[in-house]
């Protein structure tokens, strides 16, 4: 049971994070509303493609287990840019919790994965 709730949230975040870069680069509402906030359009694509990357790892993932680890973690770090972006402009209490959420997804993700960060760990330390 505990695998296939990995398996979901997973597939899950890989499907949002590949739905929401693509529609800020086909010009959505939701590259007007990122703008909004005072982020850069530079940081935007910088985003678009951290987000586009940790998708794909996800689902690469589902194959091989440390891109999961990686790909969870590159969603981890845009859903913290994203957080403080939504604090600084003051939106405390319509979009970070959304952020949050999302950013717990992804720690779950990467706790779920522990024993292979694990195991690469030891396989770099005795390198």
């Amino acid at each position: 049971m505990l695998r296939f709730s990995g398996l979901f949230f997973q597939v899950l975040l890989a499907i949002t994070f590949l739905v929401i870069p693509i529609s800020r680069i086909f010009g959505a509402p939701t590259f007007q509303q990122v703008l909004s906030l005072g982020v850069p359009v530079w940081l935007i694509w910088v985003a678009n493609v951290v987000e586009l990357s940790g998708a794909v790892f996800l689902l690469l993932g589902l194959r091989i287990d440390l891109l999961t680890v990686i790909g969870a973690g590159l969603l981890a770090s845009s859903m913290v840019g994203a957080t403080l972006a939504h604090i600084r402009a003051g939106n405390l209490f319509a979009e970070v919790p959304w952020t949050l959420v999302i950013l717990g997804f992804c720690l779950i993700v990467v706790l779920l994965h522990w024993p292979v960060i694990q195991g690469a760990w030891k396989s770099l330390s005795r390198s």
